[in-house]
């Protein structure tokens, strides 16, 4: 574990070393006092570098590594506070540059005594660097002797060995899983005799390796030529070949030598490419199946699997797993027929059935009074096999009471799990391990970050890595990519090595309102390990109900997530000028003043619910914040504006109405979320570095307000409320205004357009006037209470445009043609806002990237209509897709009414679902309305007859809406259980 959190060391390391030699570079680090202090220190601290790297690579190295390690860390948070403060000391000199005399003198005094103290500080942080360094070498000999044990050599006694071994009889849930890939694997042999490969993807313990092992075991009688390897994370390709090779020849029928030449082929020894040539040889007539099991990177397969497998016409089989996506989809050949089999948590239901069996045998019902703690164990396990066999064999072992089970619950989220004496959680924490091992140094820290959010924390990606920036964790990327850009990409890869998972649970809180933005989590079990990590680094010190005590007598990130009403005695005696990072998810009435937090960057009291006005007072003296963001509060104080580094000021949970005047000093504020009805001041033109500014409500503030908006020409996403329409007298003023604004803003960075309102009304003063249209548009949405009277003549342009969300009067089959020619559109959602009585057409010609399409009212939308517009057949006609429309289509959500339909198209009704062969989730609203019985049985046979010849087996669901109070129906379950899926 030790060469993992050292790896997250040296992400804390490489920042540091920039930003002393950005340092170096400053005019005021010219002055010999501090510029030689400084180069020496850097010395020290690369020299410290350059040991992490090798310490990273090794297991456990001794007691005074780790001591030499936790000094290190410290010392470089130190080292980083005093940069941090020298800097914004003598930047505010330079700030006075147009200031009077004496201003200046005073000043300049000021400046020297500044510098004086920080040379001073600075010659001791070197002494100390120097010591710490001298320590190191003095251990060299002890670390140079632990770094040939791998961070995987722990492995040694590989994990996934009980896998395949497992008998069918106590597996659960299995069977659906195995019998979809064997379906994929030999469905249409006979017309698909070309070699495929189904790769199995999914997050560590979900139980790929025996899904894999129960499909070989399933159908490797079909084959004359099997067999099973087992890849770790740093393989060594010679041995993987080899063992390929004696397993292909071990298994082949006929056999074409005896076991006699397979034992001499073990001992004797093979050039790679020579290897590759004998599995080919021995492949070419045969019929084979080969199972790679948990293949870490793209280039075993790329520059080396891929070559071993010859294309014979024999429908020959391969099955991969792996825990990252892009190493699934590498896996393949050039051809149609390859799959990635995405693995999926265990339901509730399989979960019990799993846990209960595991420690009770048949046993079908929990003991009464161990309900609840047995639905927290399994909460915490969140349908992870791995996790619920090793727990559930831990308390077959144990008396079955209930005090036996909470101490197994608490051990989950200790914080030292290997320190629980259960060699059952050491094994779920070593297979989770080791995806968090094989992170880069950039990407350990960052993912580490996550352990200061609680279990089941909604997270999105620019909420993330917003929080990266303001800690410092991105640095500029030398292709000239911007931070953001560089954070993206980081997050992107987190989620391709499914250490963080997509969400589903909808988010209720007001920051994720008419957001369309996807949401992820951490797995309960994946978090406590983080936490554990964290916790040991002095990377975070975490408050709850579980972890009490910090690591350090220095925190340096706090997260408080549970209010504590005992006193707490650390608390009283703790130093909190070195936090870095504050974060309340709770109320907390022990907090002391913010005036003690005097490197703080991050400050989080979101969901501190007690969080007075005058607490924050006094924010203007934390220099350093980068990222505020702040819950209940009704007044900003004007002390704002002295936060010269601030990047992100999130007021979404408050309830302020107005923003002092000093909010237009924040020179370097990149994104600002604002509650609806905040009224702006003058100026806010002034603020060149804005690229997010969400919500801006037209209704409180002034055309002058809307007109400064053209200014901002770094804005990036807008969201605006928008209460006016051009039938109303007087709005004219604004919607010109906001026309003027819009076309300056398209023609500099806007990418996305956010346009809200509570009240069904016209855009149509947008409809021709975007002139010239926004260049690099990529997102624009209008929510169904705006409209278009019909699709505005500026779509067409916007080449970049990949997320659609539109109200248009009525829908035509022109409209969807001008739509389908938008080269990057991705995400589709049209809303009609008269019931079509048409169906509309879907061609082959148009769409090639969308990938997510909703049509029509969604059930809220429909009941507004029914009731309150009047529409009688709100869902009117559906959609038809001809043969190659939408190829990529993974998502689609439609309605119709069932009468309607069937009365244009007979019982021979074909929907053309078949059509979209991409298609994962399915979603169809059906009015039931003025149609029979056998109407309805109509439209589900076709429903089904289209779902059924689709391959992907997609989710399908169904939401049937019934009767005349639709209110009532809608409310019904969404099920699919008359198409069987």
């Amino acid at each position: 574990m030790v060469g993992a959190t050292a790896s997250a060391l040296i992400g804390v390391m490489n920042p540091l070393l920039l930003k002393l030699s950005a340092l170096l570079e400053k005019e005021y680090a010219k002055l010999k006092s501090i510029r030689r202090e400084v180069e020496l220190l850097q010395d020290e601290l690369s020299s410290m570098n350059t040991a992490l790297e090798a310490v990273s690579r090794t297991e456990e190295p001794s007691l005074q590594v780790k001591e030499w390690m936790r000094q290190v860390r410290e010392l470089s948070y130190d080292v980083e506070d005093c940069i941090d403060i020298f800097t914004h000391r003598l930047g505010q000199q330079n700030d006075l540059r147009d200031a009077g005399l004496f201003r200046r003198t005073a000043s300049r005094l000021k400046a020297l005594r500044a510098r004086h103290c920080v040379a001073n500080q600075i010659s001791q942080l070197k002494e100390r660097a120097v010591l710490v360094n001298d320590r190191r070498k003095r251990y060299e000999s002890d670390a140079s002797s632990a770094a040939n044990s791998s961070c995987s050599a722990a492995a040694a006694i590989d994990q996934r060995l009980p896998a395949l071994f497992q008998e069918m009889d106590r597996l659960v849930g299995i069977e659906g899983p195995r019998d979809e890939l064997i379906e994929l694997l030999t469905g249409r042999i006979d017309s698909v005799r070309q070699r495929r490969v189904v790769s199995v993807v999914g997050f560590g313990g979900l139980g790929k390796t025996t899904l894999a092992n129960q499909v070989y075991q399933r159908i490797k009688s079909q084959f004359n030529c099997t067999t099973f390897v087992l890849v770790s994370r740093n393989p060594n390709i010679n041995k993987l070949l080899k063992d390929i090779l004696i397993g292909v020849l071990e298994t082949r029928q006929p056999p074409l030598v005896d076991q006699g030449a397979i034992d001499n082929l073990r001992q004797k020894t093979f050039e790679d490419r020579q290897l590759i040539t004998m599995i080919r040889e021995n492949l070419q007539n045969s019929r084979y199946l080969v199972v790679i099991d948990d293949i870490w990177s793209k280039s075993v397969w790329q520059d080396f699997l891929q070559f071993i497998f010859p294309e014979n016409n024999t429908a020959s089989r391969i099955i991969t797993t792996t825990r990252i996506q892009d190493v699934a989809k590498a896996c393949h050949f050039l051809h149609d027929d390859d799959h990635v089999y995405v693995m999926k948590s265990l339901s509730s239901d399989d979960s019990q059935a799993l846990f209960l069996q595991r420690i009770f045998g048949q046993k079908e019902k929990c003991p009464p009074g161990l309900e609840q703690v047995a639905d927290d164990i399994l909460k915490k396990c969140g349908g992870m096999p791995l996790a619920i066999v090793n727990i559930a064999s831990l308390l077959s072992t144990k008396p079955t009471t209930k005090q036996e089970w909470v101490w197994v619950l608490n051990s989950i989220g200790s914080t030292h799990w290997q320190d629980q004496g259960s060699h059952e959680l050491a094994v779920v924490k070593r297979i989770l391990f080791l995806s968090y091992c094989d992170l880069p140094h950039h990407l350990k820290i960052c993912f580490l970050y996550l352990s200061i959010f609680p279990e089941d924390y909604i997270l999105t990606g620019e909420f993330l890595i917003s929080r990266w920036i303001a800690e410092g964790f991105l640095t500029d990327d030398q292709r000239g990519e911007s931070l953001e850009q560089v954070g993206e990409k980081y997050f992107i890869e987190l989620i391709n090595r499914n250490m963080i998972q997509p969400s589903d649970i909808q988010p209720l809180d007001i920051e994720h309102i008419n957001s369309k933005a996807e949401t992820y989590q951490v797995h309960d079990i994946m978090l406590d390990l983080i936490i554990s990590l964290s916790t040991e680094e002095n990377f975070a010190t975490i408050l709850d109900s579980q972890h009490r005590a910090p690591s350090s007598n220095k925190i340096r990130r706090f997260s408080i997530q549970c209010k504590i009403e005992e006193e707490i005695t650390w608390l009283r005696a703790t130093n909190f000028s070195h936090i870095r990072s504050l974060n309340l998810f709770c109320d907390f009435n022990k907090m002391p003043p913010l005036v003690n937090f005097q490197v703080l960057r991050v400050l989080d009291l979101r969901y501190y619910f007690s969080l007075k006005n005058e607490y924050v007072d006094n924010i203007g003296s934390l220099s350093q914040l980068r990222y505020v963001r702040l819950g209940n509060v009704s007044k900003i104080p004007m002390q704002i504006g002295k936060l010269q580094l601030l990047q992100t000021l999130d007021l979404r949970g408050t309830e302020v109405k107005e923003l002092p005047e000093s909010i237009v000093q924040l020179l370097r504020l990149v994104r600002l979320f604002l509650p609806w009805r905040v009224k702006l001041p003058n100026g806010i033109s002034k603020m060149e570095a804005l690229q997010v500014l969400s919500v801006i409500d037209g209704t409180t503030n002034s055309p002058h307000i809307i007109q400064e908006l053209g200014g901002l020409t770094k804005l990036k996403d807008l969201e605006l409320f928008w209460d006016y329409d051009n039938t109303e007298s007087g709005d004219e003023i604004y919607n010109d205004q906001l026309v003027m604004s819009l076309c300056k803003l398209g023609g500099f960075s806007l990418q996305s357009l956010h346009i809200q309102n509570t009240f069904r009304s016209s855009v149509d003063f947008l409809l021709d006037s975007w002139s010239p249209p926004p260049r690099h548009l990529q997102k624009f949405q209008i929510d169904m209470a705006c409209y278009f009277s019909s699709l505005p003549k500026w779509i067409p342009s916007l080449s970049e445009l990949t997320c659609l969300t539109i109200s248009i009067g009525n829908v035509g089959g022109e409209d969807l043609q001008v739509l389908g020619s938008l080269p990057a559109l991705l995400h589709l959602d049209l809303y009609p806002c008269v019931p079509p009585k048409q169906t509309l057409k879907v061609s082959c010609s148009g769409f090639p990237c969308l990938k997510e399409f909703s049509y029509g009212p969604s059930p809220f939308e429909l009941a507004l209509m029914t009731y309150v517009v009047g529409h009688r057949n709100g869902l009117g006609m559906g959609l038809v897709f001809e043969a190659g429309a939408m190829p990529k289509l993974q998502k689609l959500e439609f309605g119709f009414n069932a009468h309607e339909m069937l009365s244009s198209f007979g019982v021979g009704l074909d929907f053309g679902i078949q059509h979209t062969t991409s298609l994962k989730h399915i979603r169809i609203f059906i009015d039931g309305r003025d149609a029979s019985t056998w109407e309805l049985d109509a439209v589900l046979a076709a429903i089904a007859n289209s779902v059924t010849a689709l391959q992907n087996c997609p989710v399908v669901e169904m939401c049937k809406l019934f009767g005349k109070n639709m209110a009532n129906d809608m409310q019904q379950e969404e099920t699919d259980n008359q198409l069987g899926t």
